[in-house]
């Protein structure tokens, strides 16, 4: 059937109107549809430009914390403290293992750095559950020794908790402390214990203090820091103790950070051994016979020089991976 010339004409504006009644719409679905479109693309244009930054990001942490490869000269530090002290060093930074040795293997009398070793031995048992920092011991007169200045406080015949003990014989260096600890523990147990964790002159020469090296001290820092980490509640107390700890020769006056140690000193022998908390984080010990001189000036100034050596090997690495970042 043939449409009519005004039906058709009709129709023509029926069409013309409908369009212009919901153009609005139709114009609004189409440009909303393209800001959908557009913003989408720019998500996934925002995803893997995120994606490529973090995978620099990851290659440049990568490259920061790479082993240690022989990257800096370490032959002017040997020179200046063989020309100028007679120590062992040794030095390590616990992200990238970069070491520094100067005669670490040589053994020295310990003096009170083996109480490092009461105390980690102790908080470990305690963190196993196998012992209870709460538990006594009766201070007696067969336990007395001098240089006892927590001890000092007590009386005979009171009880003391195993966490006192440890606390006085790191923060005071307290004799008494370590003496009642090492019968707590035992001798025999203890000389196995630092054995066990790899050092070789834990408790030789047959006294209560027995010898250490460089190595074996670095060995107790790298055990002791480990229980730091791993052990929030426990090891926060210990590294407490070690921070507050007296002698602190390896913190000298310019070094802005927290530096938990362990001093020992006994005639001509002053060692300083403990954990530098920089931004990298790295263990130090320093043990020398200048008991007699001015030992702390001495310490700090090895220390000063192994910080140095730090950051300079850090900053190396910044500049060696910053081309990963960009």
């Amino acid at each position: 059937m043939r449409l009519r010339p005004w039906v058709k004409i009709l129709f023509f504006f029926l069409i013309i109107g409908t369009f212009f009644y919901f153009a609005p719409e139709i114009y609004d679905y189409f440009k909303d549809f393209k800001i959908v479109k557009d913003v989408k693309e720019k998500i996934e244009s925002i995803d893997i430009l995120n994606k490529g930054k973090e995978e620099k990001e990851k290659k440049y942490q990568a490259c920061l914390n790479a082993p240690y490869n022989n990257e800096i000269d370490v032959s002017e530090l040997d020179t200046y403290i063989n020309n100028n002290y007679r120590m062992s060093v040794k030095y390590v930074d616990l992200k990238t293992g970069f070491t520094y040795a100067y005669q670490a293997d040589n053994a020295l009398y310990a003096a009170s750095t083996i109480k490092l070793l009461d105390a980690l031995y102790i908080y470990t048992k305690a963190a196993n559950n196998e012992v209870s920092l709460d538990e006594t011991m009766t201070y007696s007169a067969n336990f007395h020794e001098g240089a006892s200045k927590g001890m000092s406080q007590h009386n005979y015949g009171e009880e003391i908790s195993l966490r006192t003990l440890v606390k006085y014989a790191i923060i005071y260096s307290d004799n008494t402390a370590h003496r009642m600890l090492l019968n707590y523990i035992g001798f025999n147990t203890l000389k196995s214990y630092g054995n066990s964790l790899g050092a070789t002159y834990t408790l030789v020469g047959g006294d209560n203090f027995g010898e250490i090296s460089a190595d074996d001290a670095i060995i107790y820092l790298q055990n002791i820091y480990d229980f730091i980490e791993n052990n929030q509640e426990l090891g926060n107390e210990l590294k407490s103790y070690m921070l507050e700890a007296e002698e602190n020769a390896l913190k000298y006056p310019d070094l802005d950070v927290d530096v938990g140690h362990k001093y020992g000193e006994y005639n001509e022998y002053f060692h300083d051994i403990g954990i530098v908390y920089d931004e990298n984080p790295y263990l130090v010990a320093i043990l020398t016979t200048h008991g007699h001189n001015d030992y702390i000036k001495i310490v700090n100034d090895i220390s000063k020089r192994i910080n140095d050596l730090h950051q300079e090997f850090k900053n190396y690495r910044l500049e060696t991976c910053k081309s990963l970042k960009n």
